[in-house]
């Protein structure tokens, strides 16, 4: 009994040692790969220019850091907010004190990627670049590499896929697809891979800020859309179907559009005029399916890999220029339409743009872009005369004997002047400059009003500008317009 105690104890002793070695060479496997792809995994420093709406006539830098990685061709994939309005760009590998100068070579905002380049090529080039892999599944094990704040060494996490859908991309609040992610994702991250088998399936983009360990990626194929956009050297932008939808989870809704028990899809709610859309889609229409894909009523579509998908993201995988096909129920006859997608998607932001601006009787009186919204051709023809491609806003006030009673006017939207409405920056400069009325009023769609004195505004103009510290009471493209010879000015600097 003993002896069979002995070897028993012994068998147990060899497996578990056995499995000690074997743990001890996967582990050290594991931290070899590693290493071997840590290679490609880059900090990124970025000096940018910070605007500052209140005070648009200067600017300040800032630094920060973020992480890229790799590719083929010395290309250097990282996130667009990363080196947003960047003057100078450094990159640095892991473990390498050297910094290397880099420059933007394509950005694509919407979807916050950016594409760098090294200014000396060679420097990069004994590094094996990363291979792209295929959208991952929901629950699958991802490897987060990047440079959190807090260090400079790499950072490498493990986290489970979550969730693949359409989500709001905060640096152009724009919806993409997205990954969700369960794990440690903090500032400094941004810009990094994420590795199944070693192969990238998606760029660490945001996260929340009270949640932790939920954090969002840019998934692959979204990657892999913004590459062929590039490869004829320029950047085109992602396409929209000028319309809206409505999900057609409603049975009383699909009855109302008597839609049969297998038909399905979602409904087109409005249609946007003078868009390429505008000739194909009616309102009413039911979308059936697109590109040979049925839609079901939720707005998904089933992939081939098992995957809901919602059916803007196959408009957004097209080219701008391509076509994409519809499968449309209209008034009850099923049909199909091929639309040129030639619109392109249009965030509410505006990137790489200095500040426009007016400084006039210690008014700083910023322009913003709007959006151009969707209106169908009854909403466009009522309102036509009226659409305006900018607003402006009162950012601060300039103190002065002029503008008293006034000095808590900040934010301020201007629609008016002296009665009169604009579309733009520029006509709201023409009316500021060439109205010669003794009192310029600025009104609101509520009917505030601001009173500027013309005289006594245009005595104290360079006075409140050297007062203020201010080098120029006006953005570049008012030097331009003033050169115009049919304007008249009587705007004083």
């Amino acid at each position: 009994m003993k002896q069979v105690s002995v070897r028993n104890t012994l068998s147990v002793f060899c497996i578990v040692f056995m499995l000690g070695i074997m743990n001890t060479a996967l582990a050290a496997s594991e931290a070899e790969d590693s290493y071997r792809l840590s290679d490609s995994v880059v900090m990124i420093y970025a000096t940018s220019k910070s605007d500052n709406i209140r005070a648009p006539w200067s600017s300040s830098t800032i630094s920060g850091s973020g992480s890229g990685f790799v590719l083929d061709g010395g290309r250097i994939i990282t996130n667009a907010h990363v080196v947003e309005k960047h003057t100078f760009i450094e990159v640095q590998r892991d473990g390498d004190s050297k910094r290397f100068e880099a420059e933007v070579i394509a950005i694509a905002h919407e979807v916050d990627l950016a594409i760098l380049k090294l200014k000396d090529p060679e420097v990069f080039k004994s590094i094996k670049p990363l291979e792209l892999g295929d959208l991952p599944e929901i629950h699958q094990e991802v490897t987060v590499y990047g440079y959190p704040v807090g260090g400079q060494a790499l950072s490498i996490t493990k986290g489970i896929i979550s969730r693949i859908e359409h989500q709001t991309y905060v640096h152009s609040y724009l919806n993409f697809q997205a990954i969700q992610v369960d794990a440690a994702i903090n500032p400094g991250n941004s810009g990094g891979p994420a590795l199944v088998d070693e192969k990238v399936v998606g760029i660490v983009m945001q996260s929340r800020n009270r949640e932790d360990n939920i954090g969002y990626m840019i998934p692959v194929t979204i990657l892999n859309r913004f590459l062929a956009d590039m490869e004829d050297g320029h950047y085109d932008g992602f396409p929209e179907l000028s319309a809206g939808f409505q999900r057609l989870v409603s049975p009383a809704l699909r009855k109302g559009y008597n839609l049969k028990e297998k038909q399905s899809g979602v409904l087109v709610s409005k249609v946007c005029f003078n868009t390429p859309t505008d000739k194909f889609l009616k309102k009413g229409d039911i979308i059936s399916s697109i590109d040979g894909k049925k839609i079901e009523n939720n707005g998904m579509v089933m992939t081939s890999q098992r995957k809901r998908v919602d059916f803007e993201h196959f408009v957004q995988l097209h080219l701008v220029g391509e076509s994409v096909e519809l499968g449309l129920v209209r008034d009850g006859e099923a049909m199909t339409v091929k639309i040129p997608l030639t619109k392109t998607l249009e965030s509410a932001f505006i990137f790489d743009q200095d500040p426009r601006y007016i400084i006039f009787g210690g008014f700083v009186l910023v322009a913003k872009a709007l959006a151009a919204p969707c209106l169908s051709k009854e909403e466009y023809l009522q309102t036509k005369d009226d659409l305006q491609e900018d607003e402006i806003v009162v950012s601060q006030v300039l103190a002065s004997s002029s503008n008293r009673g006034f000095h808590d006017s900040v934010y301020t939207v201007i629609n008016k002047v002296n009665g009169k409405t604009f579309k733009n920056f520029k006509g709201f400069y023409e009316l500021l400059s060439k109205d010669a009325a003794p009192v310029i009023l600025l009104e609101n769609e509520n009917g505030y009003q601001i009173a500027i004195d013309r005289e006594s505004a245009q005595s104290e103009q360079a006075e409140l500008l050297k007062k203020y510290r201010i080098q120029k009471a006006h953005s570049a493209e008012i030097d331009e317009w003033k050169k115009a010879p049919t304007q008249k000015l009587v705007l004083k600097q």
